[in-house]
């Protein structure tokens, strides 16, 4: 239950498997996905080529990268 996930209740997360349902989903969507790996999707080639430039370089980095900082705890 880290940044990102779903906010579920102590209730619903002993109830089922919250982990185990959403990783499942996701793995079953990448499976039936026709383009894996997002270096070989042809949009994000035509974004770079129009757009972001070179991969890695320095628009790739401010428009691709994030940072973290600590925030307050979420009571559920």
């Amino acid at each position: 239950m880290g940044g990102g996930q779903p906010i579920k209740s102590s209730k619903t997360r002993n109830a089922v498997n919250v982990f185990k349902k959403r990783s499942d989903s996701i793995y079953s969507i990448d499976e039936k996905s026709t383009i894996r790996k997002s270096h070989e999707n042809p949009y994000v080639k035509r974004a770079y080529e129009e757009f972001i430039g070179e991969v890695g370089g320095h628009e790739a980095h401010k428009l691709l990268h994030t940072s973290y900082q600590k925030r307050e705890k979420y009571n559920i």
